[in-house]
C-alpha cells in the first residue's frame, strides 16, 4: 500500500505491507526519530530507510560515524525482521565498511531477508549513498520469539532489534 509519507517531502511515497499499528510502532521509535531516519518501504522480510548526513553525524575525520551507519542498518534490520508480526530480537550483526560518505549526502539502508525459520531469521543489509555507491554491508541474525506484536505490550517484552 503506497501512502504519502510526510517525512519524505517531495521525494515521493512510502510503501508498507503491514498493519497501521505496527507501522506506527516502527515510525515512533525515539532513537530513529532523533537521528532523522525515514521509512521508505517496509514489508515482511524487507525494509528500506534513509537519512541525510549532517555535520552532527560526522566523526573527527569528517566521515559519517560508524555507529551512525550501524544504527541506520540496524533500523532497517529491525523493521524487516519484525514486520512478520512476531517479536524478533537481534542475536548478531557484523558490519564491513567499504567507502566513506560525505556531509550532505543521503544514505539508504536496505535490509533483505535471506532465510527464515520458525525461530530464526537471517538478513543482509546494504548502506548506499543515494547515487548508489556502496558504503557498508552487514549480515544479521534474529531470534524470532513466539510473541505476536499485538500481544507484546508497550515495551516490547523481550526486547527488540
Amino acid at each position: 500500500m503506497a501512502e504519502k509519507n510526510p517525512n519524505l517531502g517531495d521525494r515521493g511515497r512510502m510503501t508498507k505491507e503491514i498493519s497501521d499499528a505496527l507501522f506506527e510502532r516502527f515510525a515512533s521509535d525515539p532513537y530513529a526519530r532523533r537521528l532523522g531516519f525515514e521509512i521508505h518501504e517496509v514489508k515482511p522480510g524487507y525494509a528500506q530507510v534513509s537519512v541525510a548526513v549532517s555535520a552532527e553525524t560526522l566523526n573527527f575525520a569528517g566521515a559519517p560515524h560508524g555507529g551512525f551507519l550501524f544504527s541506520l542498518a540496524d533500523y532497517a534490520f529491525a523493521l524487516a525482521s519484525n514486520a512478520h508480526g512476531r517479536l524478533a530480537v537481534a542475536t548478531s550483526i557484523s558490519m564491513q565498511f567499504y567507502a566513506a560518505a560525505t556531509g550532505g549526502e543521503r544514505l539508504i539502508a536496505q535490509a533483505t531477508e535471506t532465510h527464515l525459520t520458525h525461530r530464526a531469521g537471517y538478513y543482509e543489509m546494504n548502506v548506499t549513498t543515494d547515487s548508489g555507491s556502496l558504503v557498508a554491508k552487514c549480515l544479521g541474525m534474529v531470534h524470532r520469539t513466539s510473541r505476536d506484536w499485538d500481544s507484546a505490550g508497550e515495551e516490547g517484552g523481550e526486547g527488540r532489534t
